[in-house]
C-alpha cells in the first residue's frame, strides 16, 4: 500500500511552500524588531556623541564629523520609519487576505521598500566616506593611500543607485540584474571597510607612542568597530548569495549599524581621552626648549621625540572627535 508524502511523514510540495512563505513573514517580523532595538541604541549613541562634541567647544566642532553624524542619524530615523510602515501595511492593510502579507513582502518594488533601500545605500556611502576621510587625514593627505578607496566608494555608489533603479521597476525579468548590482555594492563596501580599517589601525599603531593606554584603546576601538561592521556585511552577503529569506535580518540591522559605528567611535575615543590622556601634559614651546605647563619642567631639543609623540596622539584624537580651533581637525 502506497502512502502519500503526508502519511509517510515527508513534507509535500504544498507544505514546503507554506513553510517557505511563513519564513518570509517571520524574517520580516524579526528584521523589524532588530531594527527597532538598534535604533534605540542609535538614539543614545547620537546623543552621547553630540555631548562629546559640545564639550570640546562650539568653535571646535569638527564640521565634517558633526554633519556626517547628524545626516546618518536622520537617515537611520527614516529607515526605521519605513520599516514601521512596511510592518503596518504588510500585516494590517494587506492582512485582510490570506496571502496579503506574503505578496507584499515578496514585492521588493513597493514604495516603502525602495525608499528603505535608498536610505540604507546613502547611509552606507556616507559611513564609508567618513572612514576614507579619516584614513586620508591620518595618512597625511596621501592620495596614493586614499585614492583607491575613493574609487571603491564611487563604484559602490554607482552600483547602489543602479540597483535601486532596477528595484523601483521590480519584476521577475530584472531580478537577476538587481541581484548582481546589490552583490557588487556589498563587495565593494566590504572591501572598503576592511581595507581602510586595517590601514587606519596600522597608522595609529606605527605613528604614536605605542604602549600608552590611550593609543591602545583607540587602536582596539577602530579594530572592533570595523570588525562588527564588516562581519555584519559579510553575513548579509553570504545569506544573499544563498537566497535565504533570513538575509532580511542582517540587511535591516545594517541600516542602523552603518550609522551607529561611526558615531560610537566619536563617543568611545572621547571617553578614552578623558580617562587616559591625563598622563600626557600640555606643552608650551618657546625658542629652543619646551615647558611643561603643569609642572614647569623644561625640555631641550633632545626631547623632541616625546613632544612629537604627544602631537601625533592629539592629531589622532582630533581626527575622530574634532578639535578646538584646529584646522587639521576641520578638514
Amino acid at each position: 500500500m502506497r502512502h502519500s508524502p503526508q502519511q509517510q511523514g515527508v513534507k509535500g510540495p504544498s507544505q514546503q511552500l507554506k513553510m517557505r512563505d511563513s519564513s518570509i513573514n517571520m524574517s520580516a517580523l524579526v528584521a523589524f524588531w532588530v531594527t527597532a532595538l538598534l535604533y534605540g541604541m542609535n538614539v543614545i549613541v547620537f546623543a552621547c556623541a553630540i555631548r562629546v562634541l559640545y564639550y570640546r567647544g562650539v568653535i571646535g566642532f569638527n564640521r565634517v564629523i558633526f554633519a556626517a553624524a547628524t545626516m546618518q542619524f536622520i537617515l537611520a530615523t527614516g529607515f526605521n520609519i519605513t520599516c514601521l510602515l512596511q510592518l503596518i501595511k504588510g500585516f494590517i492593510t494587506e492582512g485582510n487576505t490570506p496571502d496579503g502579507p506574503l505578496l507584499y513582502f515578496r514585492n521588493a518594488g513597493s514604495l516603502e521598500h525602495v525608499i528603505q533601500e535608498g536610505l540604507y545605500f546613502t547611509n552606507s556611502i556616507i559611513g564609508d566616506g567618513i572612514l576614507i576621510w579619516r584614513l586620508h587625514i591620518l595618512w597625511r593627505h596621501n592620495w596614493l593611500i586614499s585614492g583607491p578607496f575613493i574609487l571603491l566608494l564611487c563604484g559602490a555608489a554607482i552600483c547602489s543607485y543602479m540597483g535601486l533603479s532596477y528595484q523601483a521597476r521590480f519584476s521577475p525579468t530584472v531580478l537577476e540584474s538587481l541581484g548582481n548590482w546589490l552583490l557588487s555594492m556589498l563587495s565593494l563596501s566590504l572591501s572598503t571597510q576592511l581595507g581602510a580599517t586595517l590601514l587606519i589601525a596600522y597608522r595609529i599603531w606605527a605613528d604614536t607612542a605605542w604602549g600608552t593606554k590611550y593609543t591602545m584603546m583607540v587602536f582596539w576601538i577602530i579594530i572592533e568597530s570595523g570588525a562588527l561592521y564588516g562581519f555584519t556585511t559579510a553575513i548579509f552577503l553570504g545569506l544573499h548569495l544563498a537566497n535565504a529569506h533570513a538575509s532580511a535580518i542582517p540587511g535591516a540591522a545594517l541600516g542602523q549599524i552603518c550609522a551607529i559605528i561611526p558615531t560610537s567611535i566619536i563617543v568611545r575615543v572621547g571617553l578614552a581621552k578623558s580617562s587616559a590622556m591625563t598622563s600626557f601634559p600640555s606643552f608650551r614651546v618657546s625658542g629652543t626648549c619646551a615647558q611643561d605647563s603643569s609642572q614647569g619642567t623644561k625640555y631641550g631639543r633632545n626631547d623632541t621625540v616625546q613632544l612629537k609623540s604627544t602631537h601625533r596622539i592629539t592629531t589622532t584624537e582630533n581626527t575622530f572627535v574634532g578639535s578646538e580651533g584646529d584646522d587639521e581637525g576641520l578638514v
